[in-house]
């Protein structure tokens, strides 16, 4: 049994608030950049849960994106700021997310296929 595929809204809470703690250490370690965007996609990942139901493989695109683009830009500001190691766990964390990209739409494209061969036969 799979999380994701029982309550996606589970997995969206649980993303959100590691964004918002990834936050609150940002600002201990005097990285408001990053805490203020860690917020926001933090608080816009819980937000989401709102709309899950309503349209699941289009908002969970746009949020991968989001944490994409947001753990890469995370990645390289900790590199900048000579942090010893996170920005390669943010760097796996921008990785992990495009390789869930590519899976969200392959399982997608594959289920098409299906659902035209049965209409076919």
């Amino acid at each position: 049994m799979r999380i994701g595929s029982r309550n996606p809204k589970i997995m969206l809470i649980g993303t959100g608030v590691a964004f918002i703690v990834s936050g609150i250490d940002c600002l201990e370690n005097d990285l408001l950049f990053i805490a203020v965007l860690s917020f926001l996609v933090g608080a816009l990942n819980i937000a989401s849960c709102l709309f899950i139901t309503k349209h699941p493989f289009s908002i969970k695109i746009i949020l991968l994106l989001i944490n994409v683009v947001f753990a890469f830009l995370s990645s390289y500001i900790y590199a900048m700021a000579g942090r010893d190691r996170i920005q390669y766990g943010w760097a796996a964390v921008g990785v992990i997310s495009i390789v869930a990209i590519i899976v969200a739409y392959y399982k997608r494209s594959k289920g098409k296929i299906k659902l035209n061969n049965e209409q076919v036969e």
